[in-house]
């Protein structure tokens, strides 16, 4: 099978994943929000970012190297498992006896029970780390789709029956709880990888040279993309940082909708072509072309009918977190755009000078937090986006240097989607202004989608009809049923 088709099976498999796990979500979530408080959601907010932070330093990028590495032996991967495990099992040994100490500096004493509780998670997802990582190195994705829809479905259920009987932040916990145990036991189930008792300190080195760097990059990350959450839940309570998670649960899903299916086949689909430059450039450009066309039309479209869909959705009492919404929408949009630069330099091995642009990318985010609180949520979010969009020149002139990405060419895609998306943006906000007052929320709402559709197809169509018909093209070429061909790995994968 080629590397074209097998990008485009496997961004299939990732599409019916997250569609899947995310039309899972939406039922739960939206009925989550009707059964809770804001406070319940701002604790296991401030859970999150914790546990998010701590789980980078379980498996500390070894997950990557793997992937990103060509040749592995199975001395690899038993060291990977234990190593994970290990990290993992202290860490959650760690915040159970911390618990309090945690709790007081995430500002909130009610984490604790709760907390130690959450910490669990960290020893059920290492069981299934490597797991999962040999599936996606082998660019198979179907079983760890049937594993998220499956574990979705019944720790949404859990979630949901523990919401209807009055437990509170409980319901959130144990569904976490439930997720991951359920994903563990069926992604066991169905590989044929056995962790040996054996431990090997040269093969960590070897994943290690892959790993710290992105483990650095992956800790700064996730420092700029969370620190809003925790200085807002430190600051101003659980309740604002509860009207926050609502706001940004939109945006989120639209950020997992587009990146998540191109950051999963990027890596391994680009790795393959890492030492010809040219072709991984190409690969890059082509993907943006996808990326640009997608993006737009889902970020701004959601910008712009925000202030219709959270009270609709989530209830009238969360008509508040509408406008820092449609922020959210336009900072997910930017990060969306720049998804193929860090795949990109990992395939490469060069990440040391994007670790500094990240350091600096990451003390920016905390300067604009820690102003924009100061005033409002809004003014947060708002220097979020300016920060990103600052950062994003030197990591573009970065891979110029290193792969010969040229800027100008990676940002074109960009401009016709652009284009169309503001079309659309000022024909919904003129059918707004024209419609007669006190129409219903779903009224205004099919409105502006409907409007808003046909004129961004539309403009697409006008200047990119190629496009569009490339795009039919990959979406037929990844349904097509193809003669099956056994697959063929370094290693002995979980087939």
């Amino acid at each position: 099978m080629s590397l074209k088709t097998q990008v485009a099976k496997g961004l299939k498999w990732q599409a019916i994943s997250i569609v899947g796990r995310q039309l899972l979500s939406f039922a739960v979530f939206t009925t989550l929000t009707r059964l809770l408080d804001p406070s319940a959601f701002g604790l296991v907010g401030l859970i999150s970012v914790y546990l998010g932070l701590v789980s980078m330093f379980a498996e500390q990028g070894i997950g990557t190297a793997l992937i990103q590495r060509q040749t592995l032996e199975t001395a690899h991967l038993d060291t990977a498992f234990w190593f994970n495990f290990i990290c993992s099992a202290v860490l959650c040994l760690g915040t159970i006896v911390f618990a309090h100490p945690i709790a007081a500096f995430l500002g909130d004493a009610e984490l604790v029970s709760p907390l130690r509780w959450s910490s669990l998670v960290l020893i059920l997802s290492a069981l299934s780390t490597i797991h999962s990582t040999l599936f996606i190195k082998a660019m198979d994705f179907r079983r760890p789709t049937i594993r998220v829809l499956l574990s979705s479905a019944v720790g949404g259920t859990v979630g949901v029956g523990m919401a209807f009987a009055g437990h509170g932040v409980w319901a959130l916990v144990l569904q976490q709880l439930t997720t991951a145990a359920t994903g563990t036991i069926f992604l066991w189930s169905v590989s044929s990888y056995r962790p040996a008792l054996k431990f090997s300190l040269p093969h960590l080195r070897d994943l290690f040279a892959v790993s710290s760097a992105n483990f650095a990059t992956n800790i700064l990350w996730f420092i700029t993309s969370r620190v809003d959450q925790l200085l807002i839940g430190r600051f101003t309570g659980a309740s604002a940082l509860g009207f926050y998670v609502i706001a940004g649960k939109m945006p989120e899903m639209a950020k997992i909708i587009t990146h998540e299916p191109l950051a999963g086949i990027a890596l391994p689909a680009l790795s393959k072509v890492q030492n010809e430059p040219q072709r991984l450039c190409q690969a890059i450009y082509d993907g943006m072309e996808l990326n640009a066309t997608v993006s737009f039309a889902i970020f701004v479209g959601y910008a712009i009918t925000a202030a219709q869909l959270i009270p609709l959705i989530f209830g009238e009492k969360w008509a508040d977190a509408s406008d820092v919404s449609s922020l959210l929408s336009l900072l997910g949009l930017i990060n969306v755009l720049l998804v193929f630069c860090y795949p990109a330099l990992l395939t490469t091995g060069e990440m040391k000078k994007y670790v500094a642009i990240s350091v600096y990318q990451t003390l920016g985010a905390l300067v604009a937090c820690g102003i924009g609180v100061r005033f409002s949520v809004n003014w947060l979010v708002v220097g979020l986006i300016i920060n990103n969009l600052i950062f994003a020149i030197p990591t573009l002139l970065f891979l110029q240097k290193r792969i010969g990405l040229q800027p100008g060419k990676f940002c074109q895609p960009c401009v016709v989607p652009a284009f169309a998306s503001l079309a659309m943006a000022g024909a919904c906000w003129l059918a707004a202004a024209a419609l007669p007052a006190g129409l219903s929320l779903l009224l205004v709402l099919t409105c502006k989608i409907l409007l808003g559709a046909v004129v961004y197809v539309g403009v697409m169509y006008i200047f990119k009809r190629t496009l569009l018909e490339k795009l039919f093209r990959m979406v037929q070429q990844a349904f097509a049923k193809a003669n099956p061909t056994p697959a063929t790995t370094p290693t002995t994968p979980v087939n």
